[in-house]
């Protein structure tokens, strides 16, 4: 099977650069020193700037420099490891396909999916390269939403029922060939030839499979669709029909036939499942991905009984000679895949067979990509951002700085073992592999991980895809849970540095390591105060995108490389204008974390074809700051300072730019209001509910709530009317002096201006009084049962 491929630009670039890229990162790593070393010199020459502004530009300056040195400092590492990568050949992974490969559990945790998402990552996983391995869905929907479990459980009866025909008919033949063998005399040309129509079978039936899932392609996730067709399912069946042409002029001796049909047995997984924790009141119930996964590891390797407890179900360990227990089979490895992620064919070769060569490493990825041209703007450029972050973690593996993705890893199974721990959950002992203390459970464990001496290593070579969200509403989501829980984990990676030998050594890993925690802050944090900041001098904030200009031609030169346009850069940075407030948004959640003690929720991304609500604050600060920057380029053309107003006109092509076609001024607003009559609606409906309350209190009195609440309020619109015209009442204008009024008394000389005349105040007259006061007593005694 050839093996997975980047974009065309990617491998020419690659193969022609070879060895000047590194040198080409070394000289835009020089480049941007010198430049921050000149403007430094340079706001020491300006005389006129103060000490405030100079100390403050400095220090917003240098925090921008680190994240781009750090952006820089990975691509070199990402260009050594592409001279030195070479992938494992057929014939290094080929004890990987007999039965006796060691086992690999796929668990895919699954929250509300939809079916067609879960079907093709439960094929990718089931079709993909590999014997020894069973498929389990943790469905994590809600018990009691009946629709949607039977939904999700449907979507694997589905999976399972589609593998079972092919299958059934290669282990047909895998039987049929161990009789003739048993029986003796076999012929080798004839058998030779069953083996290339085993595999000309296997071509077709994925073909057959490929054109179902042509005929369903969905408008919406087109690209996704066909992405899974073409390089999952095709690519596989074009694998298998080479194979047959190859045995098609072979003579296989014995042995080799025996191996190809034992092979051809487990060509696909059927050992599929499903697994639902919350059905068990003794498992966590957490509303996270992490303490599903560890919910389901922790009774890996066990044999389980169900017995009631409290109203419920438990699941515990079953005593000897329990009858017909639970038996969940334990694993060498554990594959994590997201529900949204797929996996190409020869994933799980290459890497199980790089773990098993390097036993340092507890966690072997590789760092997924975004299915390729996205149908939106927002999908296309926060793909591109994704896509990056691909060669961030490729170069982090060269200096030992690699974190833990989630999406998609194969985990050995006795490091998740060494840093077990139990923590309690509502009077319950739960075991944890995962740590769920932030919403990045990966990032966290990957701490946990490096205390107990194991490594994780990025395998170079795309392998894993991912879905990117297709709107700004879902992308939101997304990127606050990102940017949350980096502040939490930085401590852990200090005290986990500090505590180990060769600190000068891994002052590279530190370096990359603290910028992947922390650069949603310092980064975010920089740009943000250079935007707002109104400096009396515009010579020195002038310079700062020429200072990032290496940083940019890098990041440009990247795009082109993942297949994208240099230019797409703008949209890239008019992106990250509009997620600076869903990214302080994700660091005050973990500020509050910190300083409450309390976690926070894991919201899910949403992956549907409809848009998703935008966030009305995101629409606010980013129309706040369009109206700031539009405010200091008119402020700045007033003042005849034209060199400072060049920021702030980029920022406004930037952000107007965003706002229309990343946002959406339309759906901004929409959302806006849509979000203030939902609380209004909120605030109506509490009220409304408080004054129920209250009417239920007064049942005591026997009467119903309507009419004890109509009565009272004809009178008082009777009684009361004169209020509108009167500014002044006296005692007399209510019923027995039940209400208390104003005392004509209270109105002093002092208080009231002389040179206005006092109104002549309205009154009731005593006819009026008697007969709102018989009308009220009728209802009254009409209102009890």
């Amino acid at each position: 099977m050839p093996m997975p491929r980047l974009p065309a630009s990617w491998s020419t670039t690659a193969a022609r650069a070879g060895a000047l890229e590194p040198f080409f990162v070394l000289v835009v790593m020089a480049c941007s020193l010198g430049a921050v070393g000149g403007l430094t010199i340079f706001l020491y020459v300006i005389d006129d700037m103060h000490w405030v502004d100079r100390t403050l530009y400095c220090g917003l300056l240098l925090g921008l420099f680190y994240c781009s040195l750090s952006y820089q400092l990975s691509r070199y590492g990402a260009a050594r490891r592409a001279q030195r990568h070479r992938a494992f050949a057929e014939s290094e992974v080929a004890y990987l396909l007999r039965p006796d490969a060691p086992s690999v559990a796929v668990l895919i945790p699954s929250y509300r999916e939809e079916r067609r998402v879960i079907i093709m990552t439960m094929l990718s996983a089931a079709l993909a390269r590999y014997s020894n391995r069973r498929l389990v869905l943790l469905v994590d929907d809600p018990p009691g939403d009946d629709a949607s479990v039977e939904a999700t459980l449907s979507a694997v009866d589905e999976v399972h029922a589609l593998l079972d025909a092919p299958m059934g008919a290669l282990r047909n033949e895998a039987k049929a060939w161990h009789r003739r063998q048993a029986a003796g005399g076999v012929n080798l040309a004839t058998e030779t030839w069953r083996l290339k129509r085993s595999y000309d079978y296997v071509a077709g039936w994925l073909e057959r499979l490929a054109r179902s899932f042509e005929a369903e392609i969905s408008p919406a996730f087109r690209h996704v669709d066909r992405f899974f067709i073409d390089r999952i399912v095709l690519d596989l069946a074009r694998h298998y029909r080479a194979r047959a042409a190859e045995l098609s002029d072979a003579l296989l001796p014995v042995e080799m036939i025996d191996r190809e049909y034992d092979i051809l047995a487990d060509l696909f997984c059927t050992d599929i499942s499903s697994f639902q924790r919350k059905t068990f009141a003794n498992l966590s119930h957490a509303p996270n991905k992490a303490m599903n996964l560890n919910a389901y590891i922790g009774m890996m390797g066990g044999r389980y009984a169900m017995r009631r407890a409290g109203g419920g179900v438990a699941l515990e360990p079953a005593a000897a000679g329990s009858r017909d227990p639970i038996e969940i089979p334990g694993a060498d490895f554990v594959l994590t895949l997201d529900a949204d992620s797929v996996i190409l064919g020869d994933y799980m070769l290459q890497l199980v067979h790089l773990l098993n060569q390097n036993q340092k490493a507890g966690v072997a990825q590789t760092p997924y990509l975004t299915f390729p041209k996205g149908l939106t703007p927002v999908e296309r450029i926060a793909g591109a951002t994704t896509d990056i972050q691909y060669l961030i973690h490729q170069g982090a593996t060269f200096f030992n700085a690699s974190y833990w993705v989630g999406a998609n890893a194969l985990i050995r199974t006795t490091a998740l073992q060494q840093i077990a721990r139990e923590q309690q959950e509502a009077g319950k002992t739960c075991k944890v592999f995962i740590q769920d203390e932030t919403v990045i459970e990966d990032t966290g464990s990957t701490i946990d991980l490096l205390e107990a001496g194991w490594t994780v290593h990025n395998y170079f070579a795309p392998l894993a895809y991912s879905a990117t969200p297709a709107d700004f509403g879902a992308l939101a989501i997304q990127r606050k849970r990102w940017s949350n829980g980096g502040l939490i984990i930085f401590p852990m990676l200090l005290r986990q540095y500090l505590g180990n030998r060769g600190r000068m050594r891994r002052i590279p890993e530190l370096v990359l390591r603290t910028n992947y925690l922390l650069s949603p802050l310092i980064g975010n944090a920089a740009v943000f105060a250079l935007m707002i900041w109104a400096s009396a001098d515009g010579r020195a904030l002038v310079w700062t995108p020429l200072v990032m200009l290496p940083y940019f031609l890098l990041y440009g030169s990247d795009l082109r490389r993942l297949g994208y346009r240099f230019r797409d850069l703008f949209a890239v940075c008019a992106l990250n204008l509009m997620l600076l407030p869903v990214t302080f948004a994700g660091i005050l959640a973990s500020i509050r974390q910190m300083i409450t003690g309390r976690k926070g929720s894991f919201s899910r991304t949403p992956k549907v074809a409809d848009r998703t609500f935008i966030p009305p604050y995101c629409f606010l600060f980013n129309s706040f700051m369009l109206a700031l920057m539009l405010r200091y380029v008119a402020d700045g053309l007033i003042a005849g300072d034209y060199l400072g107003a060049i920021v702030p006109a980029v920022n406004v092509t930037l952000y107007g730019y965003g706002l229309h076609r990343l946002i959406g001024f339309r759906n901004g607003l929409a959302d806006l209001a849509l979000a203030i009559r939902t609380r209004l609606a909120a605030a109506s409906n509490a009220a409304a509910g408080s004054m129920a309350r209250a009417v239920h209190g007064l049942g005591w009195l026997g009467l119903r709530p309507a009419r004890i609440f109509a009565a009272p309020a004809l009178f008082a619109l009777i009684m009361l009317a004169p209020m509108n015209v009167a500014p002044k009442l006296s005692q007399d204008d209510f019923i027995g002096g039940a209400i208390a009024s104003q005392s004509n008394s209270t109105a002093t000389a002092e208080t009231r201006p002389r040179a206005i005349a006092q109104p002549r105040t309205a009154r009731a007259t005593a006819a009026e009084r008697d007969a709102a006061l018989g009308l009220l007593v009728e209802q009254l005694r009409g209102a009890r049962p």
